[in-house]
């Protein structure tokens, strides 16, 4: 039986019921000034909470893309622990349709301005986010170094394969839509019913600016450097992915095809596609995430989905590795699912996760590989194409040459001060694997002190 979507919209419309948050919490607003694509100066702002009474410098979840407002019960739950937390404020559908540009620009630099705080330990920052928001914390794992570990719920990792899957999806709900008469499409609830998959229906217009952008420049480098299943070696901190067999927004085969249903369930029409090896796409992007990580540092598991009403999730990993892999078992995709198929799960718990690796810190949460630098390498040059360092801009605000730089030395600077040896080893193999980049290295080493300031690595040849 099909989901009755005008009391669907009911219920996602309810009006939360606030609850109180613990002890006496600060708020304190920041404003970000940032430079868009465009090379203009865009200023946003984030909220961190501050549970009083929490010891500081304290360690802090910073929830990206999506505001997390004050109903969200894991602001409660995580201000309970003693942990501040770091969200965007005044949130707008339309940053949907700037994942790989302008959103990512601001939510690189709140990161950097929230890890600047005197009362935040920049060493105990862990990333978290769902959806759009879990495609953004993946690609700050990407982009960061520093970073203590990262959570991403159902989140996109193949940019290229959502923007075909969402053009493919969309043929479907254009036919349905077109047998509506002109008072019908008027009629929200009336055209959810019509449409062959009504939750992505009702948001693909937000990431229509990305569509557009596939759909004109398909063989950019962009898509594979905005795609964090193409990226996998830039990952430098513990990440915990979670998805559902059900997902029809975000399909499960681009993280993992392991788990991948053979059928799509009766409710879609013959050939609905939800497979990478589906659609059109380069051989670097027909690799689901899990294939691209090193096997021996990965877990993934099947668990069975919660099926009572208002439970919790407790996300369960295994410490020993560097990435895990959780998918909840709740069948085949189905038309009228979302990221999953029953929309009145309570709240996914990972505190346990982020506890364990908040004892650690990043200094032992971290590692640095060769693609992490280069990819460095290139942005703090002014080069390549995800977020380079901006010459000739405003230097005051981030995203700046002089701001990216200045980010950059901040970061390996930290990484240096544990594990300098290590960090003279990754930039040997980048200069070796990337020539090209190796000026760029090299400045950026004497910026660190290589060959100078340090007795063992004088006339050291990195």
């Amino acid at each position: 039986m099909k989901r009755d979507f005008r009391k669907l919209l009911a219920l996602l419309s309810e009006t939360a019921q606030k609850p109180e948050l613990p002890f006496q919490t600060e708020k304190r607003d920041i404003e970000i000034p940032f430079i868009t694509k465009d090379g203009k100066v865009c200023r946003r702002f984030l909220r961190i909470y501050f549970p009083e009474g929490a010891p500081r410098p304290m360690p802090v979840v910073f929830i990206a893309h999506y505001e997390m407002t004050e109903t969200d019960a894991l602001l409660f739950m995580y201000l309970k622990k003693g942990w501040a937390v770091s969200t965007p404020i005044h949130y707008s559908t339309e940053y949907n349709g700037q994942l790989i540009d302008d959103d990512l620009a601001f939510n690189s630099a709140a990161l950097t301005a929230v890890r600047r705080q005197p009362d935040i330990d920049r060493h105990r920052m862990i990333v978290s986010g769902g959806s759009a928001g879990g495609y953004m914390t993946l690609m700050l794992s990407v982009l960061h170094l520093g970073i203590c570990g990262a959570v991403s719920f159902s989140g996109i990792t193949n940019m290229m394969f959502n923007m075909q899957y969402m053009k493919s999806v969309n043929s479907y709900n254009e036919k349905a839509l077109a047998e509506l008469g002109p008072e019908e499409r008027k009629d929200v609830g009336r055209c959810l019913d019509a449409m062959t998959v009504p939750v992505l229906g009702a948001v693909s217009d937000q990431f229509m600016p990305i569509l557009r952008k596939a759909e004109a420049d398909p063989d950019s480098g962009i898509w594979s450097a905005a795609s964090p299943a193409c990226m996998t070696e830039c990952f430098t901190n513990p990440v915990l992915f979670t998805h559902f067999t059900s997902d029809i927004l975000v399909p499960v085969d681009q993280l993992t095809k392991r788990y991948t249903y053979g059928q799509t369930g009766g409710s879609l029409p013959e050939g609905f596609r939800i497979r990478l090896s589906e659609f059109s796409l380069d051989e670097k992007q027909r690799h689901s995430l899990a294939e691209m990580l090193p096997a021996d540092m990965l877990s993934e598991r099947l668990i069975p989905a919660p099926d009572s009403k208002g439970e919790d999730v407790v996300i369960p990993f295994d410490s020993s590795k560097r990435f895990n892999i959780v998918v909840f078992d709740e069948g085949c995709v189905e038309a009228d699912a979302g990221h999953q198929k029953n929309f009145e799960i309570g709240s996914y718990d990972a505190t346990g996760y982020m506890e364990e690796l908040f004892k650690k810190t990043s200094r032992e949460t971290n590692w640095l590989s060769a693609g992490k630098l280069i990819l460095m390498a290139e942005r703090y040059a002014g080069t390549g194409v995800l977020l380079p360092g901006r010459p000739d801009t405003d230097d005051t605000a981030f995203g700046s040459l002089a701001a990216v730089r200045e980010e950059i030395l901040e970061e390996l600077s930290d990484y240096a001060a544990d594990h300098w040896d290590e960090l003279k080893e990754a930039f040997g193999e980048a200069k070796s694997r990337r020539p090209d980049t190796a000026g760029t290295l090299m400045q950026i080493f004497k910026a660190l002190g290589g060959g100078e300031g340090r007795e063992e690595t004088k006339n050291a040849d990195i």
